[in-house]
């Protein structure tokens, strides 16, 4: 059993299910943690720390190639956000947490199934 993948797949769900039931909430908080001094440097520690437990249980699943190709995204996009510099990645935050609340709902499904489907290979 891949329990980080659970755990992740868990948190997924849980995300998927705030933005399908409160798109506004969602953009809200998006908006929010961007205004925070520490937002730049958690969002790229979570994604270095979240694509190593990706690639030390994707081997425990039924599916490994498909959280290793998600553990190296996470990593490259970790990489471009250190490039991006934390005033453009600021402003990208702030644009899609007012311009795109239409595209929370259907994001939220697909998070939901997507996290539901993590648990269940990681189980099996």
């Amino acid at each position: 059993m891949a329990i980080l993948i659970s755990v992740w797949g868990v948190i997924i769900s849980c995300v998927g299910l705030f933005m399908l039931l409160k798109p506004q909430g969602f953009a809200d908080a998006i908006v929010l943690f961007s205004r925070q001094r520490y937002f730049h440097a958690v969002e790229i520690i979570s994604r270095l720390m979240i694509g190593a437990a990706l690639l030390l249980d994707a081997s425990n699943t039924s599916f490994p190639l498909v959280f290793e190709v998600i553990a190296n995204l996470l990593f490259i996009i970790a990489v471009f956000l250190v490039f991006m510099t934390e005033k453009y990645h600021k402003m990208f935050a702030l644009w899609a947490g007012t311009h795109c609340i239409s595209w929370f709902r259907p994001a939220g499904v697909s998070a939901l199934i997507f996290g539901l489907w993590a648990v269940y290979v990681s189980i099996n």
